[in-house]
């Protein structure tokens, strides 16, 4: 089958573009990448290696106007669809305004997410409280005027595959789409050559900088740890990816971390240097807010690491309380958490143990083959 997919840009190496890197290369389908933004030099370099077409259209202006930005543009793309048997809209809110003009072949949507600061609640608030009025005002007429030019495109999807049960919620509350015409397939991870045999005094929190990743959260917890372990030689490893847009929040963790003794604060680490963090770490953190899905505590039980996790949105589906990892719901319990951890070696050791074996239900393969089965049901079911 010839199969377009549509995914608004690729300019960075996020779990959206490794879904699509992973689909060109292992997909049974030819498949073709349209997007309205493409920088070879910011995302993975395989990419390269494949059909990647950019649109053009409007340039990226900061945050805010992004979002409308790429709205406009998705919507006025016409799509080459006499060249495909199907499109596939691989979406974290606002790429599905591209079914407007898009609709005459099947209309499958891979969904990483509907667009977050209008459908989690969580960074909605966040936004609204943390801007001034002009802005908060702009920000609440433009949530409603992409409401109403979001919902008439859900509504043209034959199919919706979603990547955990907590984006297919969020949509189906939101009524967006009725459950019946989803379904749910969890990404893989590339964990097949992860090992970690050693576990040094420290704890990392592996992810790229934004207040949504909440790294201040990991300070605030570690802080406590310490405050309650003076002696401890246990460090705090923060490391990630740092973008221009959020720059001064990086910034600003960076300068907090100087006044807290024993955490060191990373950026932008190579491949192997990243690899020997999560090898030779005691335990890994995650503290994001609402994580879509999360593939940081799959890979942290590939390298035989315990995760210390919030107990909310996907790490709540990958991570077996107690038994891969302990889920919690604030710093005061994650400084608990690793005082429980940093007593414990053995236990250390067991939960990683599990880990690895739980991290071995997520494989590529396993997710590129759901997705071909549902591609191929929904294309035959569209065209009897």
């Amino acid at each position: 089958m010839d199969l377009a997919i549509y995914h608004a840009w690729i300019h960075c190496k996020g779990g959206g573009e490794k879904v699509l890197l992973k689909l060109l290369e292992n997909s049974e389908h030819d498949i073709t990448i349209y997007t309205n933004k493409y920088v070879p030099e910011d995302t993975y370099s395989e990419f390269e290696q494949h059909d990647v077409i950019e649109l053009g259209g409007l340039p990226i202006i900061g945050e805010i106007f992004r979002g409308a930005t790429f709205t406009l543009a998705a919507m006025l793309s016409k799509l080459p669809m006499n060249k495909h048997d199907a499109l596939v809209v691989s979406t974290g809110g606002v790429a599905e305004v591209i079914n407007y003009r898009n609709d005459s072949k099947p209309l499958i949507g891979f969904c990483h997410t509907p667009l977050r600061p209008v459908h989690d609640d969580d960074i909605y608030q966040h936004k609204i409280e943390n801007s001034g009025i002009l802005k908060r005002n702009f920000y609440k007429l433009a949530t409603k005027a992409y409401e109403m030019v979001e919902r008439p495109a859900w509504k043209k999807f034959d199919h919706v595959i979603f990547n955990s049960r907590t984006t297919q919620e969020r949509a189906t509350s939101d009524h967006l789409i009725h459950k019946n015409k989803t379904s749910i397939n969890h990404p893989g991870a590339d964990t097949q050559d992860n090992e970690g045999n050693r576990y040094d005094e420290y704890f990392f929190y592996p992810s790229r900088f934004a207040y949504y990743k909440r790294q201040d959260l990991a300070l605030d917890a570690y802080k406590k740890f310490r405050e309650n372990n003076p002696d401890t030689e246990f460090k705090l490893v923060i490391a990630g990816g740092v973008n221009e847009e959020k720059q001064d929040y990086y910034e600003d963790v960076k300068q907090r971390a100087e006044n807290i003794e024993g955490v060191e604060v990373k950026s932008d680490v190579p491949g192997d240097k990243w690899q020997d963090l999560y090898r030779n770490a005691y335990s890994i953190l995650f503290c994001a807010i609402n994580e879509d899905w999360g593939i940081i505590p799959i890979e942290a039980g590939s390298y035989e690491k315990p995760i210390i996790s919030v107990n909310e949105g996907g790490p709540t589906e990958s991570v077996l309380q107690d038994e891969t990892g302990l889920l919690v719901d604030d710093a005061e319990e994650i400084a608990e958490a690793m005082q429980k951890l940093a007593n414990d070696e053995e236990l250390v050791k067991e939960m990683g143990k599990k880990g690895k074996n739980r991290s071995k239900e997520y494989t590529w393969d396993k997710f590129t083959r759901k997705f071909d089965e549902k591609i191929n049901e929904v294309v035959e079911e569209n065209q009897g």
